[in-house]
């Protein structure tokens, strides 16, 4: 027969004894603390998810306000260029009416001039005519043709200086 020592009996026990003791003892906790910690890994995993689906959510939100952000500043932009535009047309055309209302100032004031030139030009011609005319007829002629020689004469010297600036005037 096979014959078996006892201190391997023995070492065989306390083997068994001591995989029990481990077992109980050390396994046990130490597969609980892996299997909690292994618990804890995976809640932080899901909740790292679900902060960066939260996160992703929050950059799309984001981004979507950036892009109206964007359109209503275009959209302002595009209003003020409008209302600059607007006010600048307007300035335009005040300047338009404004020149315009200040030529036709200068127009009048150029014709009121030149009518008060030519009043005084007819008075200075008259003057001048009616001397000569004076002293050339104190000599020969009565005083009936003096007046006549006189009066042709200055309605002569009136059709020529109107003639020369291009109109009628009567004065």
């Amino acid at each position: 027969m096979i014959r078996i020592d006892r201190s391997i009996i023995f070492q065989i026990i306390n083997f068994l004894a001591l995989v029990f003791l481990l077992f109980r003892f050390l396994f046990k906790p130490v597969v609980k603390a892996l299997d909690e910690r292994s618990n804890r890994i995976r809640g932080e995993f899901e909740k790292i998810e679900e902060e960066k689906k939260t996160l992703e959510e929050e950059r799309r939100r984001l981004e979507e306000e950036l892009k109206n952000l964007k359109e209503k500043y275009l959209e302002m932009l595009d209003q003020a260029n409008r209302e600059a535009q607007k006010i600048k047309e307007a300035i335009i055309q005040e300047a338009y009416r404004e020149a315009e209302k200040i030529k036709r100032e200068y127009e009048r004031r150029a014709k009121r001039e030149i009518e008060q030139l030519l009043l005084e030009l007819k008075e200075d011609i008259v003057d001048i005519a009616e001397e000569v005319a004076k002293r050339i007829l104190k000599v020969h002629i009565t005083p009936e043709v003096q007046t006549r020689i006189i009066e042709e004469m200055l309605e002569e010297a009136v059709s020529r200086l109107e003639a020369q600036l291009g109109g009628t005037y009567e004065g």
